[in-house]
């Protein structure tokens, strides 16, 4: 698939004077579909071999169409379907050579994302479809947290809601202590490898260190959805 190449133009196409963005104009452009893209993430992207764009002779990077093409194939990718860094350089190495292979979703690394919303208590009701008592009775459990200001965020709706579906099946308090626990430790286990990467010095340190977590996050749990399955294999024949 010509179209994703990692630069120059495609093949069969006369370009006499192939137009070329700087990053800032990369950036400008992705940011439209993609805010929370960075110079840090694309810099990133180019030392792990996923898009190359061309030098000037002063050394500023210059991306082409086919480029910018590739980073959008990047973005959604892991913006829709959870697949590593690694993963996703072979499927385009294969897109260049005219091969292409479909793409298996499992969890998606953009789901453990971090946002910025901030969200009332009376907005936390209404979007997780929970009563006042019962968001009140996961704050005084430390299940959600508000911050200073008393606002909540996307986050907590998620455990809101999903914690009142499991209320709905016969689970109690002490299970989704249980639930919680075993998610901090996960999220321990995942700040030993990824924290030490955003130490370094390297321009590029802190997005390899939070790409490296959102991974690791989805790995852990699209692992324990198998281990689960594999558990409960045979339970019900």
């Amino acid at each position: 698939m010509s179209a994703l190449r990692k630069t120059g133009p495609l093949p069969g196409v006369r370009h006499d004077r192939p137009s070329t963005l700087s990053i800032g104009a990369v950036l400008k452009q992705l940011r439209r579909e993609f805010p929370d893209v960075t110079v840090s993430k694309l810099r990133f992207w180019e030392s792990e071999g996923l898009v190359s764009p061309a030098r000037t002779e002063k050394g500023y990077r210059r991306y082409s169409s086919a480029d910018v093409q590739r980073l959008r194939y990047i973005l959604t990718t892991q913006r829709d379907n959870y697949l590593p860094l690694k993963v996703i350089k072979q499927r385009l190495d294969a897109m260049d050579e005219g091969n292409v292979t479909p793409v298996t979703g499992l969890i998606s690394a953009e789901q453990f994302k971090q946002e910025n919303t901030r969200l009332t208590h009376s907005d936390v009701c209404a979007a997780a479809e929970i009563d006042d008592t019962f968001l009140t009775q996961l704050a005084k459990a430390g299940f959600v947290n508000a911050d200073r200001s008393g606002l909540y965020c996307q986050d907590d709706v998620s455990i809101a809601r999903t914690a009142s579906q499991l209320v709905g099946f016969g689970l109690d308090e002490r299970h989704l202590k249980t639930l919680r626990a075993t998610a901090q430790r996960y999220a321990g286990v995942i700040t030993q490898v990824s924290g030490p990467l955003g130490q370094a010095k390297s321009s590029d340190a802190k997005a390899r260190s939070e790409e490296t977590a959102r991974e690791l996050s989805a790995l852990i749990v699209s692992l324990q959805a198998a281990f689960i399955k594999a558990s409960l294999r045979g339970e019900f024949d």
